[in-house]
C-alpha cells in the first residue's frame, strides 16, 4: 500500500511543476533601490499603463551554511498588455535582484506577443535607468523555459 501512496504523491508533485515560458531581462543590483523612483519611472511609460504595485515580505530561518534569520522583501509591479508583464525587485540577504518579464506557466507565449513586449520591456528598463540610476537599460531579453535559444 505505501509504495502506491508514494507513487501517487510523487506523480501529483511532478504534475504541479509546470515550467514557465516567455521572455525576461534580469540583473543583480548593488542596491539600495528607491522603490518610489521605480514606481514613478514605470508610471512615466504610457504603454505600461495601468500599473499596480504590491509589496511582499517573508521572514524565515536558514540553517546552512550557518543558522541565520532572513528577511526577503519583494516589490512586484504588474503592467502592460492585459496585466501580463511583471517587474520584480527583490531585496534578500544576498543583495537586490531585478527581473522584468512576460511569461506563462505551461504554455508558450506567442511569438507576436513577445515581439510586442520586448520593446516595451526595454523602454521600461531605460526609464528606470534614466530616472533611478539602476544599470538595467542594456539588459538582454532572454528566453525563459526554452533551452534551444538564449537570447530573443
Amino acid at each position: 500500500m505505501w509504495p502506491n501512496v508514494v507513487i501517487i504523491f510523487v506523480g501529483l508533485l511532478l504534475a504541479g511543476c509546470d515550467p514557465f515560458y516567455g521572455v525576461e531581462s534580469r540583473a543583480k543590483l548593488a542596491g539600495p533601490v528607491d522603490v518610489e523612483c521605480v514606481n514613478a519611472a514605470l508610471g512615466s511609460v504610457s504603454e505600461a499603463w495601468p500599473v499596480t504595485h504590491q509589496r511582499r515580505e517573508d521572514h524565515s530561518t536558514e540553517v546552512l551554511p550557518k543558522e541565520r534569520n532572513v528577511a526577503t522583501i519583494a516589490h512586484d509591479w504588474v503592467y502592460g498588455e492585459g496585466g501580463s508583464d511583471i517587474l520584480e525587485i527583490i531585496q534578500g540577504p544576498d543583495g537586490w535582484n531585478f527581473r522584468n518579464s512576460r511569461s506563462r506557466m505551461g504554455v508558450a507565449v506567442p511569438h507576436d506577443e513577445m515581439a510586442r513586449f520586448v520593446p516595451l520591456m526595454q523602454k521600461v528598463n531605460r526609464a528606470i535607468e534614466t530616472r533611478c540610476g539602476l544599470p538595467v537599460a542594456n539588459l538582454k531579453a532572454t528566453a525563459v523555459g526554452d533551452t534551444r535559444s538564449s537570447d530573443i
